[in-house]
C-alpha cells in the first residue's frame, strides 16, 4: 500500500533526469556541470552551497539564452508549487524561488546545453532532515554516493528514482526495512539505497517522524 502511494504521487510528476554530472573542485570551492538534453526533463538537486548563502535561482541556476522557455518545477511537500519560474534568453528567470541544497526539482530544458553549479563545497558533519510525507531529496555534497545510507530510515520508507535516459520513473521502488537497509528487488542492491551522481534527486515517502541524520564528507 506504502509502495502504490508512491507511486501515484510521483506520477502526478510524468512530463516533468537526473544526468550524470562532472565535479571539479578546488579547495572548499567548485563546480558541478550537469548536462540538459534538449526537450527532456531533468530532476536534479543543489549539490552546492553558492556564496553568501543565497539559494535563489537567480543565483545558483543559469542558463543560456538558447533555453529561453525552459521552466522549473518544485515539489513542496503535498503538492507542486504553483509558481513555475520560466527562463527568458537575456533576462533568467521570472518569478523567484528558492531552492535549498540537497532539495530536487525538475527542469524542463529546450536545448541541449550544460547546467553549471558553482559554489562551496560542504564539508565536515553535513546535517539533513528527512520530513514526514514524500519530499524531494539529493545528496548535499558533488560526491557520486549511494543515498541515504543503510540506517537512515523508517520502516516501510520508500525511494523512487527518474530514468533520465527513458523520461520515466524506475521501474522498482526502494524500500527500507528496519535492521535490514535498503532494497529494490535487486540482487545487487546496496543495502545504502540507490546510487546517485552529483546534482540527482529521488522521491522519498517517509512514513514516520522526521529523521535527522548526519554524513561526513571531505574533499580530497
Amino acid at each position: 500500500m506504502r509502495t502504490k502511494s508512491l507511486l501515484g504521487l510521483a506520477a502526478l510528476a510524468v512530463g516533468l533526469t537526473s544526468a550524470s554530472a562532472q565535479v571539479y573542485s578546488l579547495n572548499v570551492v567548485g563546480y558541478v556541470n550537469v548536462p540538459l538534453a534538449a526537450n527532456k526533463l531533468s530532476f536534479v538537486s543543489v549539490p552546492l552551497a553558492p556564496s553568501g548563502g543565497n539559494y535563489n535561482i537567480t543565483n545558483t541556476i543559469a542558463l543560456s539564452d538558447a533555453q529561453d522557455g525552459a521552466t522549473i518545477t518544485a515539489w513542496k511537500g503535498t503538492a507542486w508549487d504553483s509558481t513555475v519560474p520560466q527562463w527568458y534568453a537575456g533576462a533568467g528567470w521570472y518569478p523567484d524561488m528558492v531552492i535549498n541544497n540537497g532539495v530536487g526539482f525538475f527542469i524542463a530544458s529546450k536545448a541541449n546545453s550544460t547546467l553549471t553549479f558553482v559554489g562551496e563545497v560542504p564539508q565536515g558533519a553535513v546535517t539533513y532532515t528527512i520530513p514526514t510525507g514524500l519530499s524531494t531529496l539529493a545528496n548535499k555534497v558533488p560526491e557520486v554516493a549511494n543515498f541515504p545510507g543503510a540506517s537512515v530510515g523508517n520502516d516501510g520508507d520508500g525511494i523512487i528514482t527518474w530514468d533520465g535516459a527513458g523520461q520515466k520513473w524506475g521501474a522498482s521502488v526502494w524500500q527500507y526495512y528496519a535492521g535490514a537497509g535498503w532494497n529494490a528487488g535487486g540482487a545487487n542492491d546496496s543495502t545504502n539505497g540507490p546510487a546517485l551522481n552529483p546534482a540527482d534527486a529521488v522521491f522519498y515517502q517517509n512514513t514516520g517522524a522526521a529523521i535527522p541524520f548526519t554524513r561526513n564528507f571531505t574533499v580530497q
